[in-house]
């Protein structure tokens, strides 16, 4: 009986040292992600879809700016819109190929997207790079294929809270050649079940009349859905239209434009 106490206390010793190991992360393991899926509002972030799934994106974005409307046409919402509709798979947890095609200017965005390594106790930042190009398929569009590559990058300072860098490249805009650009984007969580994402693209300093954009969204997870509405200057949802600030479908730094995002994830 005497010999059976010291075996029960070690049993329980290595137990509790194994729960302890459990719930103490790797040096290397990943730290949780929030809900932001593969793109924050317009811009992609580091995250690739996963092995063995895919997900599908609805973009809208209304023409008219809430600031030039008023009651006759609710502020804006009975003009038309422009539309996304986007497709991504992941080839394996690391690298997924992706293309997103918006009705402004039949623009489609073709994209591969590589994960090189992801936030842990040891590694700082969360790193991806993304190279694709932008086909614009409108007649009359000059350079209509657009080649671009992006580095993206992404530090999560608490639960919900993110600060992501984008600095990206592009062959041509509507008014520019070799365009470079660095969007920034930030979230913080509203309560326990919401994101707040912030968009920002500075105006590009080799265009003297280029305009920042801005936008703000409220994001929801839920049950491998991502709900986002969205709020911004901007109709650009393109690599092309964001990094000049001289996006095609003109748009002022005062400007108020209604959204929303629709992103559902499937396995198979």
């Amino acid at each position: 009986m005497k010999a059976l106490v010291p075996a029960a206390a070690l049993a329980a010793a290595l137990l509790l040292a194994g729960d302890l190991a459990a719930q103490e992360p790797g040096p290397y393991e990943p730290v949780r992600r929030d809900g932001l899926g593969t793109r924050l509002i317009n811009v992609s972030t580091p995250y690739t879809v996963g092995a063995r799934k895919m997900e599908v994106l609805f973009s809208h974005r209304f023409q008219q700016p809430v600031n030039e409307g008023d009651a006759h046409d609710l502020w804006g919402l009975d003009g038309g819109s422009d539309v996304g509709i986007g497709l991504a798979v992941g080839l394996t947890r690391s690298l997924d190929l992706s293309v997103y095609r918006s009705s402004f200017q039949e623009n489609y965005e073709l994209a591969g997207k590589f994960l090189a390594f992801e936030q842990a106790p040891r590694v700082p930042l969360t790193v991806a790079v993304r190279a694709g190009a932008d086909l614009l398929l409108r007649d009359g569009v000059e350079d209509s294929t657009r080649p671009f590559a992006q580095l993206l990058l992404a530090r999560r300072l608490r639960s919900g809270v993110n600060l992501l860098l984008s600095p990206s490249w592009v062959a041509d805009t509507p008014r520019l050649k070799n365009a470079w650009n660095v969007p920034v984007g930030l979230t913080f969580a509203l309560g326990p079940k919401y994101l707040v994402e912030l968009e920002y693209v500075p105006e590009n300093g080799d265009l003297d009349d280029s305009r920042e954009a801005w936008h703000v969204a409220f994001s929801r997870a839920l049950g491998g859905h991502i709900f986002e509405v969205v709020l911004g200057n901007s109709r650009a949802t393109t690599v092309d239209q964001i990094l000049g600030g001289d996006s095609a479908a003109g748009f002022e730094t005062g400007d108020v434009r209604l959204g929303f995002n629709i992103v559902r994830d499937f396995g198979f």
